[in-house]
């Protein structure tokens, strides 16, 4: 049996996957306790960026428990469907995956529905559900397209093809590539720098990239300028120009 936990330091809340005997996959109990730190992390408001990794040393998540799939009778006619990984998108706040090692299947999934990727020099990271007779599904097929674009999604999903780091961040899919041993301290690098920016702008961020790309042109940059305009007359904006006028001035 697997566990998750949830640590948080200086706005940085830290999901860790340990099941190291399945390379991190996800059992029932992972599952529950995943659900519970997604609604921690979006209802506590002293959190502003969450980090997803696995077990130290180990993989970042070879995909669901296929023991536990067998348990509860997911396949055949009456089966009931595998239960999802619960995934961090639609949150309001930012989700960074930390790579090492296998992300695989549902971890695949998992690690495209986070918002920044950075992986290690020993990450594979692919769908496996075409080599098991099955389709993917699991936000994949539609965030892995918007991520790489219609070509690179087909080529990897029906090639169930593995990628190394390096190839997937030249076709965008990972944002950075580490050692190993650097992958928490790049994805705590990133959080930090997040964490300090106002979580209003960052949320609202975050949204507009994701949802404004779907509207035509013209409504987007309607939609954008409105929230633009609405974040000036925040006063977190105005003490955040005065003080760049401050620094300014000073090193002047």
């Amino acid at each position: 049996m697997g566990q998750v936990t949830l640590s948080v330091n200086d706005r940085v809340a830290v999901i860790t996957l340990d099941n190291p005997a399945s390379h991190n996959a996800v059992d029932e109990p992972m599952r529950t306790a995943l659900a519970e730190a997604y609604d921690r992390i979006e209802t506590d408001e002293h959190i502003r960026v969450a980090i997803i990794r696995g077990s130290e040393g180990g993989s970042f998540c070879s995909g669901g428990s296929i023991d536990g799939y067998l348990e509860i009778n997911a396949f055949g006619p009456d089966g009931c469907g595998p239960p999802k990984i619960p995934r961090p998108y639609p949150a309001r706040k930012p989700f960074i995956a930390a790579i090492t090692g296998y992300a695989l299947g549902g971890g695949f999934s998992l690690a495209v529905s986070c918002d920044l990727r950075v992986a290690g020099a020993s990450a594979q990271m692919g769908p496996t559900g075409l080599k098991l007779g099955a389709v993917q599904g699991a936000q994949t097929i539609s965030r892995l397209t918007r991520l790489v674009g219609v070509s690179e999604a087909l080529g990897i999903l029906l090639l169930s093809k593995r990628l190394g780091a390096e190839e997937a961040e030249r076709i965008g899919l990972v944002h950075a590539v580490a050692e190993d041993a650097a992958v928490f301290e790049t994805a705590l690098s990133w959080a930090t720098t997040i964490a300090q920016f106002d979580p209003w702008a960052v949320q609202m961020t975050k949204q507009l990239v994701y949802e404004a790309q779907h509207l035509p042109l013209a409504e987007a940059v309607v939609w954008e300028d409105e929230v633009a305009a609405e974040g000036y007359r925040r006063p977190e904006a105005l003490a955040g120009f005065l003080a760049f006028r401050n620094r300014r001035r000073h090193a002047s």
